[in-house]
Order: C-alpha cells, then structure tokens, then sequence
C-alpha cells in the first residue's frame, strides 16, 4: 500500500480510538480489511499502542464495566466475550476486580426478579430451573445466582 494511503487509514483508526475504546485485535481486523499487509498491521498497531491510542487494559475496564452497568452481563459472560478479544487474562482478572461486588450482586438480583415475575408458579423444580438457566446464560456466578434464586423464591411462597 502507498504509504499515503496507509497513513490515511492509521489516521482515521487512531481518531477512532480517540473517539472509543479499542483493543489490539479490534484495531488488527480493521487494519487487514483496509487491505495492509501483515508488517504495516503490525507497524500501525505498534504506533497507536506507543501512542497511547490502544490500551487493552484500559479497554478491558470499560468494556467489563458498561457491559455489567448497561448490559446486565455477568462476570462470566464478561471474560468470555473479552477472551474472544485475544485479551490476556491477567487484564481481564485486573479488569473484573474493578467491578464492585455490591453492583453485581444487584445487577444479578434486579435481573433475575424481574424475570421470576414471568412465571407464573416459582414453588415448581421447572420454575427454578428456569432461572437458573437464565441466570446462566447472563454469565452470573453460580453462588451468587443460587442464593438469591432461593431467596426469590422464598419470598414467593410467603406471600
């Protein structure tokens, strides 16, 4: 590629990350669909890293916190969408303990209520299968989802 143009492309993708969080592989995908070779990928990637353009730790935090905060993801579902990423899990580790447990725990608490609100009979084994299947696929952690499932069902029976 003409280095005019490849510095149109790094241009556009480092204003880009100036505009959003970006990490290393986003930012590979669309260096190669911009038709770069594999050593100008690396060479744009290595500029925008030096740069401070591209942060996978600062990446993984705001990825981890708006998808819990706005997403109403789980932990679980966090890590395996930022190992998709090619993020090391070290950073995703870094990144989930930044996330207070008060704010999960209500997350997985909200959620799950609300849910429990469309069935109609939770004293069934079906019942609390049900949110347990849907806990699960929100990535929340077991021992957490468990506990207030029971609670939440608890709380049905006595009423």
């Amino acid at each position: 590629m003409a280095e005019s143009d490849y510095n149109i492309v790094l241009g556009k993708l480092a204003s880009m990350c100036s505009l959003s969080e970006k990490c290393e592989s986003d930012a590979l995908k669309y260096l190669a669909g911009k038709g770069l070779t594999p050593d100008e990928c690396q060479k744009g990637l290595d500029y925008l890293v030096k740069n401070k353009y591209i942060d996978n730790q600062r990446f993984a935090n705001a990825f981890a916190n708006d998808k819990v905060k706005f997403g109403k993801w789980g932990a679980i579902k966090v890590r395996a969408a930022l190992s998709a990423k090619k993020i090391g899990s070290d950073i995703i580790d870094n990144a989930l303990r930044n996330i207070s447990d008060d704010l999960q725990k209500d997350v997985i608490a909200t959620e799950t209520a609300k849910k429990a609100k469309t069935i109609k009979d939770l004293s069934t084994p079906q019942a609390k299968a049900k949110l347990i299947r849907f806990c699960t696929s929100r990535g929340y952690p077991n021992n957490i989802s468990f506990d207030i499932i029971d609670q939440i069902i608890n709380n049905s029976t006595c009423n």
